[in-house]
């Protein structure tokens, strides 16, 4: 019996023996795990998680970086959440803004204190509207078209003649007021136009009616005898062919002007619908939100928003007929230089995860959505965006 006892109690010793190892064996393997996986990096990278995707953000790693040749390329882009064991190993997540309606149930459930959240937006905040309150007190960085934006992008950059850095927004008092006027050579290319007015739309449904201003605009033009063509699956014209080629040549030798409509009105909202004129030397009359005397070289496009239709029909069929003043709006030529950019540049993200400055500033929103759109409520109420409630 005693025997039996003995046998039972280094059996039980043998089972404990055995668990405090196999415990201590498992806690190393995990910590080395975690170890590895945070040291097969660079100590140097920025780690960056884009959470659900990012509308021209496919290459992933460095190679966006390298490809595009940016000052700095020690940021690592990926859309693998479990590249690392705990989501806080991230230097910043990126959230992209069409993805934002799913709320609590789609966002990281653990944060890092030091850790960016970052709102990427491509699109207008009349269009998306940010309506669940878990949002308010959530991002400390925004990627936008907005002016106060932590990191900013535009669709399209304005520089000086020697294409120094770009003319910013808070720039735009130093515009150069009088312009040489063109040469002898544009104007003879500008002398064959003969219709008034063309858009490029496929999105018939907008934000901003702009549907119903140029329906307003066409009847309004008929009194001068003058037409606005309507080319893509919203009106009745079309290019004939596979690519937008002919319609470019078109515009650049028969239309005096191109409607750049923004398909939603909000602050700072410029696309770059706007360098269909200026690229291929139709005047651009634009429709929108943004306050456009800070983007856009002066007396180098028209505010039909301002003017409203009969206005604007008047003043369009004055200049065709004066065609001096026709020439004048092309004058920003001997100036300016008007260039496309890319939109959520990331190249101006990295250089910012690298500013030790923006980096432990401690930035958030505390109202947020209103923010993004100080209409929001209405908007997220209203029946076309009652699916992000």
């Amino acid at each position: 019996m005693h025997l039996t006892r003995c046998t039972k109690l280094i059996k039980l010793i043998c089972h404990f023996t055995i668990i405090i190892v196999l415990s201590y064996f498992l806690a190393n393997i995990r910590q080395t795990s975690v170890k590895k996986e945070i040291e097969r990096f660079h100590a140097d990278l920025r780690h960056l998680l884009i959470w659900t995707r990012l509308p021209g953000m496919v290459e992933y790693g460095q190679k966006y970086l390298i490809n595009r040749k940016c000052h700095r390329i020690n940021c690592y882009f990926t859309s693998n959440r479990s590249l690392f064991s705990d989501i806080r190993y991230f230097d910043g997540i990126i959230f992209n803004l069409q993805d934002l309606k799913d709320g609590v149930n789609g966002l990281p459930h653990v944060r890092a204190m030091k850790q960016k959240y970052i709102f990427a937006a491509n699109d207008s905040a009349d269009n998306y509207p940010v309506c669940d309150s878990v949002y308010e007190n959530f991002f400390n960085w925004t990627w936008t078209y907005r002016e106060d934006s932590i990191v900013r992008y535009k669709f399209f950059s304005v520089y000086n003649i020697h294409y120094d850095n770009p003319i910013e927004a808070n720039d735009h008092l130093a515009w150069i007021k009088d312009m040489q006027p063109i040469d002898a050579s544009l104007r003879s290319q500008l002398s064959t136009k003969s219709k008034a007015a063309a858009i490029f739309l496929d999105k018939c449904e907008s934000q901003s009616k702009r549907e119903i201003f140029l329906l307003n605009l066409k009847k309004e033009l008929l009194k001068y005898n003058l037409t606005l063509d309507i080319y893509g699956k919203c009106g009745n014209m079309e290019c004939k062919r596979k690519t937008m080629n002919p319609c470019y040549w078109k515009l650049r030798k028969i239309y005096y002007f191109y409607l750049a409509m923004e398909d939603s009105f909000a602050a700072d909202f410029v696309t770059d619908s706007v360098l269909y004129g200026y690229k291929y030397n139709a005047v651009p009359i634009v429709y929108g939100g943004a306050e456009y005397r800070k983007y856009l070289p002066p007396n180098s496009y028209i505010n039909a928003a301002k003017l409203g239709v009969d206005n604007l029909a008047y003043l369009m069929h004055l200049i065709i007929k004066n065609k001096e003043r026709y020439f004048d709006y092309f004058n920003w030529r001997n100036h300016y230089i008007i260039k496309e950019s890319t939109v959520l540049d990331a190249c101006i993200l990295c250089e910012l995860m690298n500013n030790p400055t923006w980096m432990e500033h401690k930035i958030i929103h505390s109202n947020f959505r209103q923010w993004w759109n100080p209409y929001y409520d209405e908007l997220c109420y209203s029946k076309q965006f009652l699916y992000f409630k």
